[in-house]
């Protein structure tokens, strides 16, 4: 399979895996709050000013839209794969400050033409795009010059001295690592952002280790998906649940850590 219809075949069970995830994506914000939080996380370690102008690129049904805009009176544009997640969110996203459209984020320019943004965010999205050196282009192709790019990642799970505890979970449930939990690394990410960005800055969020926020996160089928690929959903979310119930031993000194990094557009690094 060549590289084209690889990233096809990947969007393809993206979109599908989101398209059935929508109900449990709104449960699990209801009882945690969290993609609200993660995205005010962002905000605030990246400085988004009020008013601006906002790409969220991989949006959903809009958790970080609406966020953005109730929060911060930010102007946002929604991208998603996902048509089920786009028509939930034009019902969630109040406000005529946001829209929300069905896009691939590989392929910004006919959605967004010739607009340009103070920022383009990748919340809790860019480890799923199979070819990230294009989105980082694309979406610096709709910066204005000193916009930002940033993303915030896939969680690490780490014990005492950063000890991997997803590891140690499928260990102790006696299943096989997966060999993918997500299709673009951290390191690959952050270097597409310095190859177009200036001024790269990293963070992170950690919180403690919480079994019950875990078990409910990777019971919604699009992250359980990565977890245990190939089995039915049934199967995916009792795996879940006893994957994290093994790291009870854990909560003391365990963590869940949200990386970010950030990266500006510069005058400079336009002319390129």
């Amino acid at each position: 399979m060549n590289a084209e219809a690889f990233n096809t075949k990947v969007k393809r069970n993206v979109a599908h895996n989101f398209d059935q995830s929508i109900r449990l994506y709104r449960e699990f914000e209801d009882k945690h709050g969290f993609f609200e939080a993660l995205t005010m996380k962002m905000a605030e370690a990246i400085g988004i000013e009020e008013h601006a102008s906002v790409l969220d690129i991989g949006c959903g049904y809009g958790v970080s839209a609406c966020a953005l805009h109730e929060r911060l009176g930010c102007r946002v544009l929604g991208v998603d794969l996902s048509p089920e997640m786009i028509a939930a969110g034009r019902s969630y996203c109040q406000g005529e400050g946001i829209e929300l459209c069905v896009g691939d984020g590989e392929n910004l320019s006919s959605l967004v033409e010739d607009h340009s943004f103070d920022y383009a965010l990748y919340n809790a999205s860019i480890f799923i795009f199979p070819d990230v050196s294009r989105t980082i282009a694309e979406s610096h192709r709709h910066l204005r010059d000193g916009g930002k790019i940033a993303f915030s990642f896939y969680p690490q799970l780490l014990g005492e001295d950063d000890a991997d505890l997803f590891e140690l979970a499928f260990e102790r449930l006696g299943e096989p690592l997966p060999r993918f939990r997500v299709i673009t690394g951290y390191a690959k990410a952050a270097a597409a952002l310095e190859s177009r960005c200036v001024d790269i800055g990293h963070h992170r969020w950690v919180r403690p280790l919480d079994i019950e926020f875990l078990q409910d996160f990777f019971s919604i089928p699009a992250q359980s998906a990565s977890l245990f690929p190939g089995r039915g959903y049934e199967e995916r979310r009792e795996l879940s649940l006893r994957l994290f119930g093994t790291l009870g031993d854990q909560t003391k000194t365990g963590r869940i850590v949200w990386r970010m990094a950030e990266g500006a557009k510069s005058g400079a690094a336009l002319r390129q």
